[in-house]
This record gives C-alpha cells, structure tokens and sequence, in this order.
C-alpha cells in the first residue's frame, strides 16, 4: 500500500523543503520506491538542488496538460540510492507563479481531482512512498496537499508565531480533514536534553532537531542523508522515517 505525506508548515522559513527531500531520500535508501512532488508552487525551490529532466513541470499536470509520469525525473542512479527516487518539480518562473495566484476555486477543485488521480497512477506504477512538500499557510495548493495525503508531518520552529499557527492548523484544517499528523521541531534554540514533551496537542512529536549553523553554510544542493549520514541531522531524519513507517 502506498503512504502519501504531506510536508507543511504554518509558516515559511522552518526547513520545511530540506525535511521533505532528506526524507525522500533516506525512504529510498531503504528500499522504497518513493516519489517527492514540490507543490510549493508560490516558492518552488527543488529545482535549485536537482535539475529537473522532464519538459514538463507539476503545474502542467494539475491544469490537465500532461500525465504525472510525464513530469517525472528519476535520480535514482544520481543519488546512489536502492529503489527508484523520483522527482517532480514545480515551475520557477515569475509569470508561472503570478498566474497560479490568480486562479480560481473551480482550478482549485480540478487540481485536486488531478492529484488524487495522480495519487492513484504512481500506486499502480509501484511507489512506496509519494511525498508532498506543500506551501507553507493556508493557501489553496496547500490545502489540496494535505486533503490528498494519508499523514501530514508539520515542520515548527522555536518561535511563538509558529506556535500559535500549527495549533490552528492542526485544530481548524487537520482535525476537520480527519488526518493523522506529527511535528518535527526543527532548528530548536533549547537544550534538547531539557524537552520531556513526547506530544503537542495532542499530536506526536517525532523528532526535536536542535539548531545548527553549519547547515548554512553547505552547499544547497547537498542532501545531508546521502553525503554525510553520520551527520546529527542525518541521523533524526532517519529516526523520523522508521517512526513513520510503524504509525
């Protein structure tokens, strides 16, 4: 059975991209054929770390122009990792964006349909593992990724506007969508040791992933899962996707 997760966040800023593409990765690793769909199409960033060899973007498919199989690209031989790692990315161009905040509720409610068809296409193909990394908010695209995933996993930061979001989040979006969901604290500011906290309104948290400079100061194309797995982050991501997988 295919697990689909939705990667979000209240708030941009919190590492939620770096979350979903380390994750894919390390669900690959493992043996599973996975897919990561960049539908942060306000902020797409995938592109900037992979280059895309599809002529065809994920807005295309959305707005009927193509099958999700055309917007795919599979770095699995790139990446060196065990099962196929596929990668669909949205288009960066300014006019591509500009129009996307332009569309109305009716492409909205087309583009969840194609989702969830698209959802239903990489099953039948084989995939393990599908991954949505969404816009950060309340934001139509985000919405449709959350309402077409199994599990949502919210990336929150140590700060109070990110606090007060993810609880309406969870208690106005989540809850009224009936979705399993977990946190991922990342770029905690505290002592780690410190945290006793195993839950969060009433939702599981998964991993606090202390704050750390360095990461900065990589290269952004680098996938920390894959070059330095021994890594601290490496590590928490990987813990994240074992407890996903018995959720």
């Amino acid at each position: 059975m295919t697990l689909t997760l939705a990667i979000h966040s209240s708030k941009g800023g919190t590492g939620k991209t770096s979350i979903a593409v380390n994750l894919a990765v390390a669900f690959a690793a493992s043996g599973k054929n996975t897919c990561l769909i960049d539908l942060d199409l306000r902020g797409p960033s995938l592109c900037s770390m992979f280059k895309p060899r599809s002529h065809f973007w994920i807005n295309d498919f959305l707005s009927g122009k193509c099958s999700i199989k055309d917007t795919l690209t599979d770095i699995r031989d790139e990446v060196g990792t065990k099962a196929h790692l596929y990668l669909s990315f949205s288009n960066p161009e300014i006019g591509e964006i500009r129009d996307l905040v332009s569309k109305d509720r009716d492409w909205q409610a087309g583009a969840l349909k194609a989702l969830m068809n698209g959802k239903k296409e990489l099953a039948e193909r084989g995939l393990d593992v599908i991954i949505f990394d969404t816009s950060p908010g309340v934001e139509y695209e985000s919405i449709n990724a959350v309402a077409a995933s199994d599990m949502v996993i919210i990336v929150h930061n140590d700060t109070s506007a990110c606090t007060s979001c993810t609880e309406q989040l969870i208690t106005g979006v989540y809850s009224l969508l009936d979705k399993k969901c977990a946190i991922i604290d990342n770029m905690y500011h505290g002592n780690c040791l410190d945290l006793i906290d195993k839950e969060r309104y009433g939702v599981p948290i998964l991993a606090t992933i202390p704050c750390m400079c360095e990461i900065a100061t990589r290269s952004k194309e680098e996938v920390l899962v894959h070059t330095d797995p021994d890594h601290m982050f490496s590590k928490s991501i990987v813990s994240i996707k074992d407890k996903i997988e018995i959720m």
